[in-house]
């Protein structure tokens, strides 16, 4: 199956190390040098503390909401997006299945609902991880 192609001018919903509130992430500064932060925003799901950094997992309950930051791809979007595949352990030459899988998923900004890329964790989790507010905090 192929992934489908990134597009300057496509969205990147970020819930963790890669938000913009985060400094000192050699990844985020690639983020942010190459895209456009539109603000907050929120998708449905579930938020996890998996070590130093979060996951989240699809969720249809109403009050599963995870919070973060949406980015605008620039120019450079499918070059960026293969460096953030790697920081996000998917593909060669990590082992399937695969830490995380980037998929689109509806993502509210304001009034808005945008279609983004986001990474979805792909392995077990324990509830006891879980973060009930879906705010990440490093």
């Amino acid at each position: 199956m192929t992934e489908p192609t990134v597009q300057p001018g496509d969205y990147l919903f970020v819930y963790g190390t890669l938000m913009q509130a985060i400094e000192g992430n050699e990844m985020a500064q690639l983020l942010h040098n190459n895209s456009t932060h539109i603000g907050t925003a929120t998708m449905p799901g579930r938020l996890y503390k998996v070590s130093y950094y979060p996951g989240v997992i699809d969720s249809d309950l109403p009050n599963d909401i995870v919070h973060g930051d949406l980015f605008r791809l620039d120019d450079n979007a499918a070059k960026i997006m293969k460096r953030l595949d790697l920081y996000e352990d998917i593909g060669p030459p990590f082992e399937a299945p695969y830490e995380y899988r980037r998929v689109l998923r509806p993502v509210h900004h304001g009034n808005k609902t945008i279609q983004a890329w986001v990474y979805i964790y792909n392995w077990q989790l324990s509830e006891d991880a879980r973060i009930p507010d879906g705010k990440f905090r490093a």
